[in-house]
């Protein structure tokens, strides 16, 4: 993990944090937050907030499976297909950009539910990876909702 990409992602939820606490829902503090940042940043919000949507999108794939989390936490970045998937190893060369993208997925996912804070962070500590830095960026943004 090179330091520029450390100093990225705290700046990025330190935005995000600012803009919750500016009143902007998490949601919109998170895109914008991103796009301010933009690079690698932007690329891994967008990948989340793409599995994200197809993990609750009722006629896909993914969203019929009972692991659905962990599933798309390994699909990250490309579409499920239970029938042609092969899942692609996380680059090891980023393993916080990855643990961001994982952590924006859970955040976007249960957010929205009663106690979605607890709800995020069980459904985190039910998949493989990085659990203590997810739950961490998991706590930064929705302990502020």
């Amino acid at each position: 993990m090179n330091r520029s990409s450390e100093e990225s992602i705290e700046q990025f939820y330190t935005m995000v944090e600012e803009n919750i606490e500016n009143g902007m829902l998490y949601r919109d503090a998170i895109e914008l937050a991103a796009v301010t940042i933009g690079g690698l940043i932007t690329a891994k919000v967008s990948q989340a907030m793409a599995k994200y949507q197809e993990a609750i999108h009722p006629q896909s794939h993914l969203s019929q499976e009972e692991d659905k989390d962990a599933l798309a936490l390994l699909s990250m970045g490309v579409l499920w297909d239970n029938k042609y998937f092969n899942p692609i190893p996380p680059d090891e060369t980023t393993p916080l950009e990855n643990a961001l993208a994982e952590s924006i997925y859970f955040i976007m996912k249960y957010g929205k539910e009663e106690d979605g804070l607890n709800k995020a962070l069980e459904a985190n500590e039910k998949c493989v990876g990085d659990v203590e830095t997810r739950a961490k960026a998991i706590r930064r943004v929705l302990g502020k909702v």
